[in-house]
């Protein structure tokens, strides 16, 4: 009888056991799989950081063949460093998954230190050789090469087509393209290059990215209107009897608006002064039958019935039968990016599709321009040896703060027939910007 019972106890004990044992063992491979998915989602965060630090790597060095000025030059260097170091950062990440990025790592790193002798260079009175020029616009190709490849890998990854194991010998090939590249940087040598330690399609055309933290003058000197008073003004912009109208939930905030819904369209009324802040559509475009032209004609006709007026088309870009025409304010002879309305008409049949006023309502405001303390022609010295100005207008440009630079726009073309836009202080000459122009099928574009 005791040995009957010892016999159960250790059956029942070796039971316990195995089942413990198979629950940590399954317990440790579900750490393990959620542990290996970590890793994954960790890698694939740092190689889109990395493609989207390269990105920022090329346009910085291709807008460094178009300055003229130190500040500029200085300014596109210093946010190229920035991006280098976060690149470097991203492959850091991705190195911990024993991916051979060495040269890569090299070229980012020897990629801030040319251009930050080049600034020097500039800053010093001297000017960039043709060769310097040219070293600057290959880099700047293989750096579009390198984000390209790079982000082709990062789709892969994010589809879960393969794992980062499987996908990293791919990321040391391309890797191994840079070789040529930092032996062509490894053959520049100059005895007063010093090292410093430092880190599209643009839908809404240039200078559309606006500072929501500036108060609105016009909503603010304007008296609330009641909902009743909205739904009017919704029902008429739509063109729809105001039994159609449904009341939604309203919004607040600096450009606080009642919203209204038909079957077709959503539209905001902002509370203060009764203006249509934005109408969202669910239309579907069918065949084109409308020019970009016709769309920009249309456009300007709808801001008129609604009373923002004195307003020019500035770029427009269409994507699936849908053409979004930008507006900006003009005052005298100066376009006011800032002051930016959006609206987007069908190019079946006409009809408007979208609307957006908010960066228009937010920084709009009759301004106190400065006089001009440069002439035109004076305006479009110093430029680039190897650009030619095409045009020249005046244009009120945001800063990276909340004020604002009044500029000459200096549209030129370089000798490969890139258009680039040059923005100089209309007071004191200097670079406030360049923007690379870039023309499409669907419209134009900016980087």
């Amino acid at each position: 009888m005791m040995k009957r019972r010892k016999k159960i106890k250790l059956i029942a004990f070796s039971l316990a056991l195995f089942i413990s044992l198979s629950a940590w063992g399954i317990i440790g491979s579900v750490r393990s799989a959620v542990y290996k998915r970590q890793i994954e989602l960790n890698n694939q965060q740092a190689l889109t950081g990395l493609c989207e630090y390269l990105d920022g790597i090329e346009v910085s060095l291709t807008k460094s063949l178009y300055a003229a000025s130190p500040a500029m030059l200085s300014s596109i260097t210093s946010k190229l460093q920035r991006d280098c170091a976060g690149a470097k950062a991203s492959l850091s990440a991705l190195e911990a998954g024993e991916t051979n990025l060495q040269n890569t790592y090299k070229f980012l790193s020897q990629v801030g230190e040319y251009t930050a002798y080049l600034s020097k260079k500039v800053a010093s009175g001297e000017k960039i050789s043709n060769e310097e020029y040219e070293m600057m616009r290959s880099l700047s190709s293989f750096a579009s090469g390198l984000s390209l490849k790079f982000e082709y890998m990062a789709s892969l990854l994010s589809a879960d087509y393969f794992t980062f194991e499987e996908i990293s010998e791919k990321l040391s090939e391309a890797d191994s393209g840079s070789e040529s590249t930092v032996s062509y940087l490894d053959s520049i040598s100059d005895a007063e290059m010093t090292f410093e330690n430092y880190p599209t399609l643009i839908y809404d055309g240039p200078f559309s990215d606006n500072i929501l933290t500036k108060e609105s003058e016009i909503l603010k000197n304007s008296e609330e209107i009641s909902k009743e008073r909205a739904k009017e003004i919704a029902a008429d912009t739509l063109g729809v009897d105001e039994k159609f109208l449904v009341e939604e939930e309203d919004t607040n905030g600096k450009t606080a608006a009642y919203c209204f819904r038909t079957e077709t369209y959503d539209i905001y009324i902002t509370k203060n002064g009764g203006y249509v802040l934005e109408i969202l559509s669910n239309i579907t475009a069918g065949e084109e039958k409308l020019t970009r032209a016709d769309a920009v004609e249309k456009a300007a006709l709808f801001l008129n019935t609604l009373g923002f007026l004195d307003m020019v088309s500035t770029y427009e870009a269409s994507n699936d039968g849908i053409c979004t025409v930008n507006f900006a304010y003009k005052q005298d002879s100066f376009i006011c990016y800032p002051d930016l309305i959006k609206v987007s008409v069908s190019l079946s049949d006409g009809r408007i599709t979208g609307f957006e006023s908010t960066d228009f309502l937010i920084n709009h405001r009759e301004r106190d321009i400065p006089p001009f303390s440069l002439t035109p022609d004076e305006a479009m010295r110093d430029i680039a040896s190897h650009l030619q100005v095409k045009k020249i207008s005046a244009a009120v440009i945001p800063t990276d703060g909340t004020s604002e630079k009044y500029t000459y726009e200096l549209l030129c073309e370089d000798n490969d027939g890139e258009d680039i836009l040059i923005y100089k202080d209309i007071t004191t000459g200097e670079e406030a910007d360049i923007l690379i122009l870039l023309y499409s099928d669907n419209g134009t574009l900016t980087k």
